[in-house]
């Protein structure tokens, strides 16, 4: 019994998938090792290549992906409700988990330092270094964090929860979805439904090692500034390992235990540390910047989307605005099997809410503070952070403007090692859920999985760190191998709205409605319990 019981879980897994995912990972990596300079120049010659080439076509997709992912939200199908149950997370615990998911340990550093990239190279054809640069860098640095990109996670997960929850595809699967889009039974695997969660699990692998192993500079600076330690091999993996332990518990305890709490917990200190930096720094022009900001990125948004720089051919579409599209499209799977994950009960317009604009506020929210403050400090000459840019010591910079502020010699150090840990363990968190959902075939992955995508996850970059190769060269190939997502968005968009014109012509949403507007109604004129009786006379013992 026990023994029938076990191959059926082990046939509820793609072990060949798996296999050899992790075969063709552990190849390149040790090619990696072997030959360095060859694999990242040739990487990196590559991807560069294919920005160049598809960068419009990227641009094109990412703006049409934006529109499609409004409509979804405020047209005819945003009251259909993803699930018959109600939802699972507090709003605030929804969107947190969310936003740390997607933003991970580099939008910390950036939040402080992206701003001067912009000033010394801006984008629609700004003088450099000029006061129009400069008004308007935190406004690039919300359009690239910001809905355009965002909308791409609404798409995926909209399409993956509607499949799962209303057409009852077995499987979280990218390629699950795609085959029912296609009107395929889900039982067997086609070699393109393969390929698709190949290109999954590596881009996961890649994308989300390296996110890791870029969060070690950061604290490894951090640990410097604090204690003096120097940023050795050994120090390093142990930034590594200490992470890993916190997202694999968190794992192990389960999304609703673990996950949540830790984004609750890493929200609501990233909240109170700007705050801080907000009401101890120069409050005025944190706010007043931030406001122009968004008045900027507003009135520029199709540009700013659509901006190829043909004349010029600065290279600050490419490098920027293309490199950031191509970025999300590395996270595109993980995010939207994991934002499906815990849309249970949300409605369409819930989830792109949430996606578009909420992620969206997490990310003005930290840029804007963090990036208003540095400015200041770059203005009053308390903290030369172009230079320090510049120099290379970019990680070592943050830490440098923060001892502008009280305390920013101690315990501001302190609150953002704290933080590097609360933005990662969520990120590799919703990882580890992503790939486990990806190799198994229909139900809830088992805890094992996890746990085991949880170590490779921590392993890779730790194999990285002591061959001294770097992480450009799997974060470009993860990237590139994710390219095809392109083509599988579309394909996933074409099958959606296939399925919800369908569904919506047979009266299957206007059942769903009816249904949600009548449990929300019944939940409104629900009598509120009564309250306990107060005692006539207290307990004695009580009173005594």
């Amino acid at each position: 019994m026990d023994t029938n019981l076990n191959k059926k879980e082990r046939g509820n897994i793609e072990v060949g998938l798996t296999i050899v995912s992790v075969l063709v990972l552990a190849a390149f990596i040790v090619f990696m090792i072997v030959n360095p300079t060859t694999t990242v120049d040739g990487i990196s010659g590559f991807f560069w290549k294919i920005i160049a080439i598809l960068g419009p076509f990227f641009e094109v997709f990412t703006f049409l992906t934006f529109i499609i992912a409004l409509y979804l939200g405020f047209g005819k199908y945003g009251k259909v409700r993803l699930g018959e149950s109600k939802p699972e997370y507090s709003t605030f615990s929804y969107i947190a988990m969310m936003v740390l998911a997607s933003l991970a340990s580099a939008a910390l550093y950036w939040s402080f330092t992206e701003w001067a990239y912009y000033y010394e190279a801006p984008g629609l054809g700004m003088e450099p270094r000029s006061t129009e640069a400069l008004e308007t860098s935190i406004a690039y640095q919300f359009f690239h964090w910001g809905m355009t990109n965002q909308a791409m996670y609404t798409v995926m997960a909209v399409a993956i929860a509607y499949g799962v929850y209303i057409k009852k595809v077995p499987s979280f699967q990218t390629s699950a979805v795609c085959s029912a889009m296609l009107g395929e039974k889900v039982k067997g695997k086609s070699a393109i439904g393969k390929v698709i969660d190949f290109c999954v699990i590596f881009g996961i692998l890649g994308g989300l090692s390296s996110s890791l192993g870029l969060a070690v500079p950061l604290a490894s600076s951090g640990l410097n500034k604090l204690f003096g330690l120097e940023a050795t091999p050994v120090v390093q993996i142990g930034i590594i390992v200490a992470i890993a332990l916190v997202y694999t518990f968190t794992s192990y305890l389960g999304t609703q235990k673990g996950m949540k709490i830790i984004s609750n917990a890493a929200a609501g200190l990233c909240i109170v540390f700007l705050l801080y930096v907000l009401f101890a720094g120069p409050t005025s022009f944190i706010l007043k910047n931030i406001v122009s900001s968004i008045g900027h990125m507003i009135n520029n948004l199709t540009r700013m989307s659509l901006f190829t720089d043909p004349i010029e051919n600065t290279g600050f579409a490419e490098g920027w605005t293309i490199y950031f599209q191509a970025f999300y499209l590395n996270y595109l799977a993980m995010m939207g099997i994991f934002v499906a994950k815990v849309s249970k009960g949300r409605t369409i317009r819930e989830v792109a809410i949430a996606t578009i604009l909420g992620i969206s506020a997490g990310g003005w929210f930290l840029f804007g503070v963090d990036g208003s403050f540095s400015i200041s400090a770059f203005l009053s000459g308390e903290a030369d952070v172009v230079g320090l840019v510049n120099s290379g010591v970019g990680d070592a910079a943050v830490y440098d403007i923060l001892e502008v502020l009280p305390l920013g010699a101690t315990l501001l150090p302190v609150v953002v090692l704290l933080l590097i840990v609360g933005f990662v363990a969520p990120s590799m968190d919703a990882a580890s859920l992503a790939l486990a959902e990806t190799v198994t075939k229909r139900g809830t992955p088992k805890m094992l999985m996890r746990i085991f995508w949880c170590v490779l996850l921590a392993v890779i970059p730790m194999c990285i760190i002591l061959s001294g190769s770097g992480f450009n060269a799997i974060k470009y190939l993860s990237i590139i191998i994710s390219v095809p997502f392109v083509v599988i968005v579309v394909g996933m968009e074409i099958g959606l709205f296939k399925w919800l014109k369908c569904d919506h012509s047979s009266g299957l949403h206007a059942q769903i409605i009816s249904r949600h507007e009548a449990e929300k109604k019944a939940a409104a004129e629900a009598p509120e319990p009564p309250p306990d009786p107060v005692p006539l006379f207290p307990d004695t013992e009580e009173v005594i």
